[in-house]
């Protein structure tokens, strides 16, 4: 069955001689898979310049049940931007893509989520600054809430703990000792108050980045299963 489908770009790994395994995420099936030309062929230079990490594509997919790499034609991008010309939103996106690519393992279709993470990818590209140092922070953060993992910031109070297993604050540390310092916790509910929007007003150092980054990405492998082992994660720390 041929569908028009939008789709965001995660990874891109070489198959062979001729080909490439791209994974997406889209709006109307969820995470899958395609297979698309490799090698200096024409069309094959088109579709690697479409087909960067975090880039938005419009194509039609052959949605046979039961096929693991789809088929897909008419590939053209959908708006978004190309972050390859500017090199750090470049590596951010390429974060953004590959923390994407761990998260939404056999993930089903979600178009508020999928909605979310395209008017993310459009912010990227409007942003500098402040702003762009603690994209990724705020996206993570933002990403909770479409994933039902989003911490309860309102049991917080000055003096409590924050448990990482069950994401609520508490007055004394939880037995199972998966659980954040009080200034920690403190530290805690101020980036998960990040948005988008209000990203560039938190000026934080690289230190702190890098702390927040440590602990929002403890607290998703908690619930989604280990993710502090990106292969972008180190030059992010390096740049922001």
């Amino acid at each position: 069955m041929l569908r028009p489908v939008k789709c965001i770009i995660l990874r891109t790994v070489r198959y062979n001689d001729k080909s490439s395994i791209v994974t997406v995420y889209s709006r109307e099936l969820g995470r899958m898979s395609f297979i698309s030309p490799a090698g200096a062929s024409r069309e094959a230079t088109r579709r690697r310049a479409l087909l960067m990490p975090l880039s938005v594509i419009d194509c039609v997919a052959d949605d046979r049940p039961g096929k693991e790499l789809l088929t897909v034609r008419d590939i053209s991008r959908s708006g978004g931007f190309d972050f390859s010309e500017t090199p750090l939103k470049g590596v951010t996106a390429l974060f953004i893509a590959d923390f994407l690519n761990s998260t939404l393992k056999e993930r089903q279709p979600d178009e508020a989520m999928f909605d979310f993470i395209v008017s993310a990818i459009n912010r990227l590209g409007e942003i500098s600054g402040t702003a762009l140092a603690n994209f990724h922070i705020a996206f993570m953060v933002n990403l909770q809430h479409y994933l039902g993992i989003f911490p309860d910031i309102s049991t917080y109070r000055p003096g409590r703990v924050f448990d990482l297993i069950d994401g609520v604050y508490r007055a004394s540390a939880p037995l199972h000792g998966k659980y954040l310092d009080r200034e920690e916790s403190s530290f805690s509910v101020l980036f998960s108050r990040m948005t988008l929007r209000n990203m560039g007003l938190y000026r934080l150092n690289r230190d702190q980045r890098n702390r927040a980054v440590d602990i929002i990405l403890e607290f998703y492998s908690h619930h989604l299963g280990d993710l502090r082992d990106l292969q972008s994660l180190d030059v992010v720390r390096s740049l922001f």
